[in-house]
């Protein structure tokens, strides 16, 4: 535990320097000046998206624990899901790494098994990676049409072409989920399966690939057989990418008046979602922020340097305000929540 406390304090003190190291090259007042102009209702415009966001994945997860029979309160849900995104901001990836502490807070809390709890949990996930696909591809299109001779011309054209072969990757990567549920595969079951073969931690993999597979075997089965439960569930993720989609197009236009349009949206859509993927440091400090700028130099999008760093520090006061809320909840749940 003490040894994981430490690599948390030295990747927020490794966060906090390269944060500080982008400040200085902004400019500490250009962008103090950039904060005080955007004003309160872009501010609290990020929040209100970001909490539209725990919202409806909460009740994504409501909606998949019907057909189980699972009674859990909306305000327990949104608590787990609160508590997992603070896990997934702190973690190397926005999408992955709080889905084991959501699931052992709702268990704690209402005594259902874990493995059911992780089958809907899994099945959201996959869900949530079909809808983002779908808006991945609208983004793509608009970014690729309205940049077009920016992306398509020397010396950006391995750009251009990475975004459209990272868009084929998750069409091609969505077709092959879609398959496996329908067909009732069991994918990451074999995976950990392989894993086994290496013979490293054999137990751990061996008690890993049999709760995988029941997780699987109930995410295949509501997926089949409760389409009334899957499609608003998709449908909810799907709002999700939208709620994220506005959150420039809504601080912009409410903190400077700044109109962005399809292909701009687009552009910055993808870019942060691409990096946040990898985002190596809590909030993608240092990997989100340099993209960010080389993408509004390389499209000469009319937002400055200090504009979009008060974006990204807007941002991340909500990221921390959500790490607060979590930790805040995880402690209330008590020690027990992370034995077992």
């Amino acid at each position: 535990m003490i040894k994981h406390l430490w690599r948390l304090v030295i990747m927020v003190v490794v966060s906090l320097a390269l944060l500080a190291g982008i400040l200085w090259w902004v400019g500490f007042d250009a962008t103090l000046e950039a904060i005080g102009q955007v004003g309160l209702p872009a501010f609290a415009a990020l929040g209100g998206l970001m909490a539209a966001v725990l919202v409806l994945q909460a009740a994504a997860w409501g909606v998949l624990n019907h057909p189980i029979a699972h009674c859990v309160n909306f305000r327990t849900l949104l608590a787990a899901v609160t508590v997992g995104h603070a896990g997934n901001i702190l973690t190397p990836s926005t999408y992955l790494g709080g889905e084991p502490i959501k699931i052992m807070y709702v268990g704690r809390k209402t005594q259902l098994p874990y493995r059911q709890l992780a089958g809907t949990v899994l099945l959201g996930k996959y869900l949530e990676a079909l809808s983002f696909v779908v808006f991945l591809g609208v983004a793509t299109v608009a970014a690729t049409v309205g940049f077009r001779e920016v992306l398509f011309s020397a010396p950006n054209i391995p750009l251009g072409v990475g975004i459209l072969v990272v868009a084929a990757a998750a069409l091609v990567f969505s077709v092959i989920l879609w398959v496996s549920l329908a067909n009732r595969w069991t994918p990451l079951t074999r995976l950990v399966g392989l894993l086994v073969f290496t013979r490293l931690f054999p137990r751990l993999l061996i008690r890993l690939r049999k709760r995988a597979l029941d997780a699987e075997k109930q995410a295949s089965r509501v997926f089949c057989e409760e389409g009334y439960a899957v499609i608003p569930a998709l449908l909810l993720y799907l709002a999700t990418h939208v709620a994220m989609f506005a959150k420039p197009l809504a601080f912009f236009y409410l903190g400077w008046q700044i109109q962005l349009g399809w292909a701009e949206l687009g552009l910055i859509f993808l870019t942060s979602q691409v990096l946040l993927a990898v985002q190596l440091t809590p909030s993608g400090v240092g990997t989100l922020d340099g993209g960010m700028f080389a993408m509004l130099a390389l499209a000469a999008i009319a937002i400055t340097a200090p504009q979009c760093a008060a974006y990204l520090l807007c941002i991340r006061f909500w990221d921390l305000a959500v790490v607060a809320t979590g930790a805040s909840l995880a402690a209330r749940a008590g020690a027990g929540l992370f034995r077992g």
